[in-house]
């Protein structure tokens, strides 16, 4: 009897054991597979995942997990990098309290080849975290130059950001300005007595929508709202 005893509570000191140190890899394994299923693919990918205490991992549930990918695409949607972290996830629910990252080289979608890029910063709740959109005034003068070359058919020589929300441009040794704004369907517009013309937009695949825009030194900050939860399947 005590040898049959000893057995059991053997066996029960190894489930233990398994679910106490094995819940955490094996979350992360799974983690891993609905990212793949929701569209996501990186070149290199860690995804961790932890819970106290951490066979409440088995039960679906995360006090943490960080994602950590090089080389991203998400459906259509490319970047060089992304890092996030999202707190008190349920995995069968596909939701999450709150997440915090960063988004690195974004490509923005727009008539310019290569496609331009801008950094993301992300803060909020699980289902709509606000996003901070980081572009560098070379880029903008280049998404301009190139779009008013195929809009309009003109060549412009240099482009001024101008506070808040202005961009002066010379073309032909005559200098007109325009206001940013963002659209009805979320691209960054230029509207100027010439016309209109979208700059770039986030890739409709990416759940990013753009709502303001200004000037901020020699650069542009947009922000948005982005859907994190999205990543999961949610």
């Amino acid at each position: 009897m005590r040898g049959c005893l000893f057995v059991i509570l053997a066996g029960l000191a190894v489930v233990a054991g398994a679910a106490w140190f094995g819940a955490a890899p094996l979350t992360s394994t799974v983690i891993a597979s609905i990212l793949e299923g929701s569209g996501y693919h990186a070149a290199s990918s860690t995804i961790t995942a932890s819970a106290d205490p951490p066979p409440r991992l088995l039960l679906g549930h995360a006090d943490r997990v960080t994602i950590d990918g090089r080389d991203v695409t998400w459906r259509t949607f490319r970047a060089a990098r992304l890092e996030l972290t999202l707190r008190d996830v349920d995995l069968f629910g596909r939701t999450a309290r709150s997440v915090e990252g960063t988004i690195e080289g974004a490509e923005l979608s727009s008539v310019d080849d290569p496609a331009p890029t801008a950094d993301v910063a992300i803060e909020g709740t699980g289902s709509e975290a606000d996003a901070t959109i980081l572009v560098a005034g070379t880029t903008v003068d280049r998404l301009v130059k190139a779009g008013f070359s195929k809009r309009f058919g003109v060549t412009v020589d240099s482009t001024t950001l101008v506070a808040p929300d202005t961009l002066r441009i010379t073309a032909a040794g005559t200098t007109i300005q325009g206001r940013l704004i963002i659209d009805a369907a979320g691209a960054l517009t230029l509207s100027t007595t010439l016309g209109s013309a979208d700059l770039f937009r986030f890739d409709p695949s990416f759940p990013l929508q753009l709502t303001t825009v200004r000037v901020r030194g020699a650069d542009l900050e947009l922000t948005g709202t982005l859907d994190p939860e999205a990543l999961l399947g949610g």
